[in-house]
């Protein structure tokens, strides 16, 4: 359901191409909500259907459809908006993995943690250039509000990550 939502949100931002929208979704809201291609593209097949969306063929492009979202589609997300409901889910197999080891799975443990380590250092680097280039996609308080998250949660958990490397290392 939040599929639909996720996608007429972006394309409230801009019309774009089922390729430009799963690519905008990837550099943006990826880091939060992700989603196969081949799921936008069918979502964007039911959202033409109940007339949330339009389907435009791009002039002097071959069979390239760009997807704008309606007034009926700006009504279904701004009641979407507005229905204070909301689902968080958070699985981390990683932090399963550590809640249920024993000392001789830490050093197999420790590289995983080190790994995610650097991957979240490199994360954190994207948002710093994001922040930096949200003026050129669209300066907004929402935006804003939602890379400092990403920066705030990254900063915690690499701080986590970093204490929790060191207390495993000093009894290994």
């Amino acid at each position: 359901m939040s599929t639909k939502y996720a996608l007429l949100g972006l394309l409230n931002i801009k019309k774009m191409s089922g390729y430009e929208l799963a690519k905008f979704a990837k550099e943006s809201i990826g880091y939060f909500w992700n989603e196969s291609y081949s799921n936008v593209h069918r979502t964007l097949n039911l959202l033409a259907q109940d007339k949330l969306i339009n389907k435009i063929p791009e002039p002097g492009t071959r069979n390239k459809i760009v997807f704008e979202i309606t007034a009926k589609g700006r009504q279904e997300l701004s009641r979407w908006l507005s229905n204070h409901q909301y689902t968080i889910i958070y699985r981390d197999e990683l932090l399963l993995k550590l809640f249920v080891s024993n000392k001789q799975d830490y050093p197999a443990l420790l590289i995983d943690l080190k790994n995610l380590l650097q991957e979240l250092e490199e994360q954190q680097e994207i948002y710093f250039i994001m922040q930096e280039s949200i003026p050129s996609i669209k300066k907004n308080l929402s935006f804003d509000l939602v890379l400092d998250y990403g920066i705030v949660q990254n900063d915690l958990t690499i701080k986590w990550l970093k204490n929790t490397i060191k207390k495993i290392e000093e009894i290994l």
